[in-house]
């Protein structure tokens, strides 16, 4: 039997539906979240994400 190959598949494979799902999920919590920290005043952004994005060339200029 096929032994080898049982063992390096680990845990069961997601079909792409649902992978964006979550992820789309997560994004509108991160989103909701955000938006309740801006009402409340209490949103600090981390200057050293924006440092590494602009330094990676991840921060594109909008047209």
């Amino acid at each position: 039997m096929d032994d080898n190959n049982n063992q390096t598949q680990q845990g069961r494979k997601r079909g792409l539906t649902s992978v964006a799902l979550q992820w789309l999920a997560e994004k509108m919590r991160r989103t909701e979240r955000i938006k309740e920290e801006l009402e409340r005043g209490t949103y600090q952004v981390d200057s050293s994400k924006i440092a590494e994005a602009i330094l990676n060339g991840d921060a594109q200029p909008k047209q």
